[in-house]
């Protein structure tokens, strides 16, 4: 699946009908971090059809940046629907965002 940009809180919603797992990046074009992770979320999203990766430019929307509490970029949000698993900030290699992926969902089968 390719990345989605996101341009409406409400559009989130209707992401979250239609995807189990989410995972929102909040970036910017002029952050270094930001551009290194970018091929990371494509590699994840070809290899992880079932999960939404989602953009957020929180230049130019801020106000969803504002919702998810983010203060540094780049920014990983995993949502399993519409509820909020985890968070991470800084950018890592898709082994390690594989694991912290895996951990989460893990986490919540255990629970289930």
């Amino acid at each position: 699946m390719p990345l989605i940009n996101l341009n409406t809180f409400e559009e989130l919603g209707e992401l979250a009908n239609k995807h189990e797992w989410l995972l929102l990046d909040f970036w910017a074009p002029w952050c270094a971090p930001c551009k290194v992770m970018n091929p990371v979320l494509e590699k994840f999203s070809e290899l992880n059809p079932d999960n939404a990766v989602i953009k957020v430019d929180v230049d130019q929307k801020h106000e969803i940046a504002a919702k998810f509490g983010v203060r540094a970029i780049p920014t990983l949000v995993l949502l399993r629907r519409d509820q909020f698993m985890g968070q991470e900030t800084g950018s890592r290699s898709l082994n390690d965002l594989n694991r912290w992926i895996d951990g989460l969902k893990q986490k919540v089968s255990q629970l289930a």
